[in-house]
């Protein structure tokens, strides 16, 4: 099993996605070839969109955050 398939497993879950700079917090809605596509709470002084797009060669781990 390669990253790409374990991580669309997570898919609708919850999780935690660490970067080397940022912590990212949210639902996973997609896993493409080279992104992974996350809903996040809206930012008070960023951008007006509730996505956030990261790069794969960007995440060092995933959490499944367990409710």
């Amino acid at each position: 099993m390669n990253f790409l398939s374990l991580a669309k497993g997570f898919v609708g879950k919850e999780v935690e996605v660490l970067t080397p700079n940022d912590l990212v917090a949210g639902t996973l809605l997609s896993v493409g070839d080279t992104t992974l596509v996350l809903k996040v709470p809206p930012i008070i002084y960023g951008p007006q969109t509730d996505t956030a797009l990261i790069p794969l060669q960007a995440v060092e781990f995933i959490r499944v955050v367990a409710s």
